[in-house]
Parts: structure tokens; sequence; C-alpha cells
């Protein structure tokens, strides 16, 4: 089969982005961060193997499962994506095991959210089995690309408030993460509207990528610092008051498992309430 230049360029960067992710894992795993990041590095050695597929699939479309395998893919990208965030959050709130076992239920209510909102989009979109796995697809990729955004907007604003810098390992992979994913949702406009340029936008998108993970790799390699969290933050009075609240209305791991869905939001006002209040007092 005869291949563009275009095409060949796209599939040097595809390599080349495998091969990063690749380095960053030896990084990782050279200078023991690897016991740090697990799920990161799971999403790194996912994210190399699942670009050698794809192109495997490009080289042989003939392929009858390369359809079903792509969905598979996306699946478990998403996932990971997911649990990157959650372990990211974890690191920065490390000291307070409450705030953690709070954002744990929430991460967990977002994922159910999105595997529900999927499965609607699925059932509702008319055509074949491919359109709506599609469809389910595009909805799960586009929420988590936002989630992503949200996270790096929080960073951005929040990074002195929470005594953060983005030399930090586990805030440098939110920023990638949330620059990847902002260029991702640009480039999926774009291509709507100049659709003759498609595969210009597709480098754009993948040489950010690129950048991210070069990011990744100088935050990897970098001499390691005193770990920084909200611990360090001038305002770890607020977590350290959040959290005791917290404790006080039993939302640790056991309480999670006994709650219901309706008694979930009574206790998050009387824990707001609380707080308030305590706040008021101070």
């Amino acid at each position: 089969m005869h291949y563009s230049i275009y095409q060949w360029i796209s599939i040097g960067f595809a390599g080349v982005s495998a091969l990063s992710m690749a380095g960053v894992v030896a990084l990782m795993v050279l200078r023991k961060r690897n016991i740090e990041f697990p799920i990161f590095v799971s999403y790194l050695v996912f994210g190399a193997l699942a670009t050698v597929l794809g192109l495997l699939g490009y080289f042989y479309t003939s392929c009858l499962n390369y359809q079903y395998l792509y969905w598979v893919i996306g699946f478990l990208f998403v996932a990971l994506e997911f649990g990157v965030m959650y372990e990211v959050f974890a690191n920065a709130f490390k000291p307070y095991s409450a705030l953690i076992d709070l954002g744990r239920m929430i991460f967990a209510w977002a994922s159910a959210f999105l595997l529900i909102a999927a499965v609607l989009t699925a059932v509702a979109t008319v055509g074949p089995q491919e359109s709506k796995l599609t469809a389910a697809m595009h909805v799960l990729e586009r929420s988590m690309r936002l989630i992503e955004c949200g996270l790096l907007v929080l960073f951005f604003l929040f990074e002195k408030r929470l005594g953060l810098s983005w030399r930090i390992p586990s805030i440098s992979i939110a920023i990638g993460l949330g620059c990847s994913a902002a260029m991702d949702l640009s480039v999926s406009y774009l291509k709507t509207i100049f659709v003759s340029r498609t595969w210009q936008f597709e480098i754009v998108n993948t040489i950010t990528y690129l950048a991210v993970v070069a990011l990744w790799s100088y935050c990897m390699a970098a001499q390691k610092v005193e770990r920084k969290n909200v611990l360090d933050s001038k305002n770890r009075l607020i977590f350290q008051r959040w959290n005791e609240v917290l404790v006080g209305v039993g939302y640790s791991e056991p309480a999670f498992a006994s709650t219901g869905v309706d008694s979930f939001l009574p206790s998050v006002e009387r824990t707001v309430e609380r707080v308030m209040a305590r706040k008021l007092v101070n």
C-alpha cells in the first residue's frame, strides 16, 4: 500500500510518542518514582502499547476485529486517566486521610456517572452497533478531557495557595494531562470547521503531547526535592478544619461502605454547616 508523505509523518510522530512514553517509564524506574505513581506508570505503559497496536492496525486495516480493539483500548485508556487524576489528588492531599476518603467517593460517583452517560448515549444513538459504541466512546473521551481541563485550571489558579509547584512530579502530571486535554478538545473542534486541514491539526496535537511527555521526563529526571503537598500551604488550616470535620461526621472508608445514597447529600450539607460554624467561631 502506498502512503503519502503526510501519512508517513503521522506514523513517525506516533512512533516517537511510543518511545517517549517508554523513556519516561524507564526514568521513573531508575528514580524509583514508579512506587509513588504506580497508576501513572501503568498509564504510560498502556499508552505506548496502544500506540504500537494502533500503528499495526493502520498498516493492516483488513483486521476484522480492529474496530472492537479500538473501543476496548479507548475505554481502558479513559479508566487509567481517571485513576491518574485520583492518584494526583491523593498525593497532594496525602496528610488528610478524611479528605482523601471523600475524594475517593466523589471519584467513584463521577466514574459511575460517566458510565451511565455513555450507556444512555449508546442507547439513544440511532444506527448500527458500531455507531452506538463510537458515540459512547466520544462521550467518555470528551467528558474526561473536560475533567482534566478543570484539574489544570484548579492547579493554575490555586498553585500558590495550595503551596504546590509545577516542578513537583504529581503537579507536572496534572498540568501535562490538562494541557494535552485542552489541545485535544481544540483540535476536535477545529477539525469540524477546517476539514481539509485535519492531518495538520492531528500533527499539532501529537507535538503538544510530545511536549507534555518532555515535561514529565524533566520532572522525573530532576533531582528529588522535598515532597510538597497542601500541608505546606499557607491555607493548611482550612484543609485541616475540613479534615477534622469529616472525621467527626464519620467520613472514613468504612463509613463509605455503610452510607446509603439517600444520606450522602444531607451528610455533605451537615459537614459544610459545621465547617462554616467552626470558621465563624475562630
